[in-house]
């Protein structure tokens, strides 16, 4: 392990404006220490994903998805041309990279590659004769040379991946927030920060909606034993979130988490060609898009749930499915979800029976109710899930605020 090496990951509202990314290079040497190397992994500045976006909506109601990565992957290259300069500006000798630069290579799925590989040998020679990298999060390029991107939060992706690479074993998310809290405090006002937890309960709370990291980014940190340490830009002795091993001696719920917008698929048993419907959607969909696929063990009805925001475009996506499926695939009205998190809570029957009894006293009818080895999840309608993340909350005695 590298520790004379720093990952630092900075978010676009960190990055928003001029002053934003002045700021940001001052604390980047500060935090420098003679002998020491500095990573910087940089997202777009805050809203041009959005504004890009827009653009390529503006002129077609579905991009093509090699066009769009190659679109979107420019406001990286805007954000850390800009660090690099501010950089300089203060004295210190920094150089941009683009994904492709720093050898990041990617699987051919565009909008949502995985890494497969990182060259490090063009960051190892810029870090040898004292530079800082400045390194674009988010992208990359496969075999092909075509750029590529990760995904929604796919500078995370990105941070973790160069620090496994290059041995580091820690990488810091800098960003708005000062860590992971045990629900969103804009909808659980007693949510408070949670000063550690599991790689596991991470990517179950990342998984399950909680934006503040992607899950693949704490996939991969669990996997190479990358410690992720979240923390907010502007108060960066203020304390955070460490993401790391820990073992609990007994189920417990460290937080909530909810999706705001599901799309719903339903493939009902028994139809004609059922099964190979089941099969093509499945094989349309990444993993990382599919937040549930359940047959339910009466009915034999098949739910597959997908985050409205992992798709590109939603109304194209089921016009998509009208167009290969027909009517075998019935796409529902949008639902929410909500999930308790933590250890073991899956595997707890008494657990879900509570999260039951939980969700008729806030008042709220279950869709359906699903766990996993580390998470028990409601599905309920999109305008009853903020009153049951704030009963879940309550009830599970989660981390909170002192009244």
């Amino acid at each position: 392990m590298n520790s004379s090496l720093k990952i630092l990951k900075y978010g676009g509202s960190s990055l928003a404006t001029d002053e934003h990314i002045d700021f940001v290079a001052r604390q980047i040497i500060e935090r420098k220490r003679p002998g020491e190397d500095v990573v910087v992994v940089a997202s777009a500045m805050g809203g041009t994903t959005d504004k890009l976006m827009s653009l390529a909506n503006g002129l077609t109601d579905d991009p093509p998805v090699r066009e769009l990565d190659k679109l979107l992957c420019t406001g990286e290259y805007v954000s850390t041309a800009l660090l690099a300069m501010a950089l300089q500006r203060h004295g210190q000798d920094a150089v941009s990279l683009t994904g492709s630069q720093c050898g990041i290579l990617t699987s051919d799925d565009h909008f949502n590659a995985a890494v497969e590989h990182v060259d490090t040998r063009r960051m190892r020679k810029e870090l040898s004769e004292g530079r800082i990298v400045v390194a674009a999060g988010f992208q990359g390029r496969n075999t092909d040379r075509e750029i590529t991107t990760l995904g929604l939060g796919g500078s995370d992706i990105t941070a973790v991946v160069l620090a496994a690479a290059l041995g580091a074993g820690r990488c810091e998310i800098c960003s708005d927030v000062d860590g992971v809290y045990s629900a969103d405090p804009r909808v659980v006002s007693r949510a408070s920060r949670i000063d550690e937890i599991s790689y596991a309960e991470m990517l179950e709370m990342a998984r399950h909606g909680a934006s503040v990291l992607n899950p693949r980014a704490v996939e991969h940190a669990r996997e190479h034993r990358v410690e992720i340490y979240s923390r907010s830009t502007a108060q960066p002795d203020a304390g955070g979130t460490l993401i790391h091993d820990i073992d609990a001696e007994a189920p417990r719920v460290v937080g909530i988490a909810s999706h705001d917008e599901l799309l719903r698929l339903v493939i009902e048993p028994g139809q004609r060609n059922a099964d190979s419907a089941a099969d093509g959607l499945l094989e349309a969909l990444d993993r990382d898009d599919m937040f549930v696929d359940h047959i339910d063990v009466e009915s034999g009805r098949r739910n597959v749930l997908i985050p409205a925001e992992r798709l590109p475009d939603v109304d194209a996506f089921r016009r998509d499915l009208k167009r290969r499926f027909d009517e075998r695939i019935d796409a529902r009205p949008a639902c929410s979800s909500v999930s308790a998190i933590g250890l073991g809570v899956g595997g707890a029957d008494d657990l879900r029976r509570t999260s039951r009894r939980y969700s008729k006293q806030a008042g709220v009818s279950l869709q359906d109710d699903f766990t996993a080895e580390h998470a028990i999840t409601c599905v309920v309608e999109p305008d009853q899930a903020s009153r049951l993340m704030n009963v879940f909350h309550r009830e599970f005695d989660c981390p909170a605020e002192a009244a």
